[in-house]
Formats: structure tokens, C-alpha cells, sequence
């Protein structure tokens, strides 16, 4: 079944993701997916999933239709490779060093001869099926996506080098890192945080990429989406969690309390 991300992302359609953090219930990409977002963003560079629970979670999403994109720390052979085998839709490799980076994460998440995925036909990604193997390596050459995260300054300066890669679909913006790395976290109205939006956006508009940023900032959605971006990952599990609960206590405060002063 088709979910429509790569479509989404590259008609400049808004597109958007939350990011599961840390919390391993494999039910909750089903919730997600009710929700409405278009993709699920597992974080594997602060969140403490093991193998198992991202494959978990990978396969109840696809049950669901949701998409799953994995951010990852390195462009690591052995990880990449386990985590699309488990049928995750994308890779996001976090606080990309420059193009040699790139290079390498792009090479990894597609078979040959677009890169050097290994080969491995019986397992998840392919629906556990062995025929219409070059069929299904070309059908997956096309339907990865592959994003890197800019957060230091010196990837912004030289984005050109990392949207000017063939195999690299779009980049997405970390405002914490980057305003870190910039000195003025965690003041996102600072000017260089919007110059850093402008110049990766449209780095990425010139390049035929997709952009966004990871973000439930409204100062910060509201510059990515003025200067093009269309892909935002909102927020995480933790956040709904954390805002539905106090919300749902505050009216319960507000009826029963209001109730018992009348009396």
C-alpha cells in the first residue's frame, strides 16, 4: 500500500511528523496514525530503543499505514541497513557533518548501482516475498527517503554541497543544536536562526529538495513555512502526552471545583 510520503514531500504538500522519544508501545504508532500525522520519526540518537522494539514498532506501523523514519547518529552500515530491512520509510541522520557524510548515508540506503545497500529479500521490507527481487530493490531505490539534519553553522554555510547530492531527498532543520552551536540557544527570534532557515531553504528550493524543521515552536513553523519549508516534525509523544493530560485535568479542575464554590 501506497502512503504517499515521497508525493507529499516532493509537491510541496505540508507535510507532517511527531517524533516517539522514548515511550515503547507498539500500539501507539496505530494512535499516531488515527491522529493524522503522515509520518512517525523514531528517534535512535536520544531515545534508548533497542532493535527489537524499533522492528516492533515499524511493523505496527505499517499495519497502520504510517510511514517511520529513523534518525540515526552516524552513517553506520550495520544500523542503516537493519533498520530498512525492519521496512522503515526513511533515514535522518542527526547533526550531518558535511557532504562526505551525506555521500555515505546516501549510499547506504539504496541498492546498487544508485549505492550500496546490502542485499537481504526475505524480511520485513519486502513483505517476507524472494520473487520479483530486482523489482522490489528498485521499487525501494525510489521510495526511501533519504534526509539530513543540519545543526551546526558550518553545514548551513555549506549546504549547497549536501542538496546537491542525487541521493539525497531533503534536509531538515535542529533549532536546539543549531542555536547551541550558534551561541544564542534559546533564542529562536534571534536574526541568525532566520538567516539559517532562509539560506537551507532555499539551498533545498534550488536543489529540488524538500526542507522542514523539527519543531513545535510557532515562531519557528512560521518562519520555515514563510520561506518554504513543508515538512515539520511537531512535537513528540511526550509533549501530547504531557499537554493532553494537563489539559484534561485543567477541565476537570474548572467543572468539578466550579461546581462545588456554587454550591
Amino acid at each position: 500500500m501506497d502512503d504517499g510520503l515521497r508525493e507529499k514531500l516532493f509537491t510541496k504538500q505540508y507535510t507532517y511528523g511527531i517524533m516517539l522519544a522514548e515511550m515503547y508501545v507498539p500500539n501507539i504508532t496505530r494512535l499516531i496514525a488515527r491522529c493524522g500525522f503522515d509520518f512517525i520519526l523514531i528517534d535512535c540518537e536520544h531515545g534508548y530503543f533497542d532493535m527489537s522494539q524499533v522492528a516492533n514498532l515499524i511493523a505496527v506501523a505499517d499495519g497502520a499505514n504510517i510511514p517511520v523514519i529513523v534518525r540515526v547518529t552516524q552513517p553506520s552500515r550495520t544500523n542503516i541497513t537493519k533498520y530498512l530491512d525492519m521496512g522503515a520509510r526513511g533515514i535522518l541522520l542527526s547533526d550531518v557533518g558535511g557532504r562526505e557524510e551525506a555521500l555515505r548515508l546516501a549510499d547506504l540506503c539504496r541498492y546498487a548501482p544508485a549505492g550500496c545497500r546490502g542485499i537481504s529479500t526475505f524480511r520485513a521490507h519486502t513483505g517476507y516475498r524472494s520473487d520479483h527481487v530486482q523489482e522490489l530493490m528498485a521499487q525501494a531505490n525510489q521510495r526511501i527517503v533519504v534526509i539530513c539534519q543540519i545543526e551546526s553553522p558550518y553545514t548551513v554555510e555549506h549546504i549547497d554541497e549536501i542538496t546537491s547530492i542525487p541521493g539525497v531527498d531533503g534536509v531538515l532543520i535542529g533549532p536546539n543544536d543549531l542555536s547551541q552551536h550558534m551561541g544564542i540557544f534559546p533564542h529562536y527570534d534571534h536574526p541568525d536562526i532566520a538567516r539559517a532557515i532562509h539560506q537551507v531553504a532555499q539551498s533545498a528550493e534550488k536543489n529540488g529538495k524538500f526542507s522542514g524543521i523539527i519543531t513545535a515552536n510557532p515562531l519557528l513553523l512560521s518562519l520555515g513555512r514563510d520561506n518554504g519549508m513543508r515538512c515539520f516534525s511537531v512535537g513528540s509523544e511526550l509533549n501530547a502526552l504531557c499537554d493532553g493530560a494537563t489539559s484534561q485535568l485543567q477541565r476537570a479542575k474548572q467543572l468539578l471545583e466550579k461546581e462545588v464554590a456554587a454550591q
